[in-house]
This record gives C-alpha cells, sequence and structure tokens, in this order.
C-alpha cells in the first residue's frame, strides 16, 4: 500500500556519503545518447533540444545556489523549492 505525504511530513533531507546531484532524464530520445555532468547536476538522454533545456534549468538552479551561499547538500526540501520557484521565474520571461 502506498502512503501519501503532505510537505510537512517530508523531513529535511541531508547526504550523508558521496555527493548530492540533480538528475534529470530526458524522455523523448531521438537515437542520439546525451550526458553531461556539472559540480551540483548529472543529465541523461532526451532529444537535442530537451537536452539542452535540461542543461539550462540545471545551470540557472546551480548558480542560484551558489549566490545564495549554500550547497546542495546542506540544504533543505524548502530552500530547494525556493531556488526552483526562482529558476522558475526567471525562465517565464
Amino acid at each position: 500500500m502506498r502512503k501519501n505525504f503532505n510537505s510537512e511530513e517530508i523531513a529535511p533531507v541531508r547526504v550523508k556519503r558521496g555527493r548530492a546531484v540533480l538528475v534529470g532524464y530526458g524522455l523523448d530520445n531521438d537515437g542520439h545518447f546525451r550526458y553531461t555532468r556539472g559540480e551540483t547536476f548529472e543529465l541523461y538522454g532526451g532529444s537535442s533540444v530537451a537536452h539542452e533545456e535540461m542543461q539550462r534549468r540545471a545551470m540557472a538552479i546551480q548558480d542560484e545556489i551558489a549566490s545564495l551561499g549554500i550547497s546542495l547538500e546542506g540544504m533543505t526540501y524548502e530552500q530547494f523549492q525556493v531556488v526552483r520557484g526562482i529558476v522558475e521565474r526567471a525562465n517565464a520571461d
């Protein structure tokens, strides 16, 4: 049986080993394998257009996290949602 969680039940997650990364998967594959790795992200697959969009958004999130002076490893779920919101608003323009 699957349990549904609301945002109050989600505890901040801290990485104990390894490194924390954002992972992106492009599902609209056009026959070419694409892989991009950054400081805080790893992106797999997608068409040329989709992969390029994932790169742009991942770089924007990475830059926003750095500008706030926090690290992906130490951020809470709520902090990530703030960063994601900032990036989404910037991309809407």
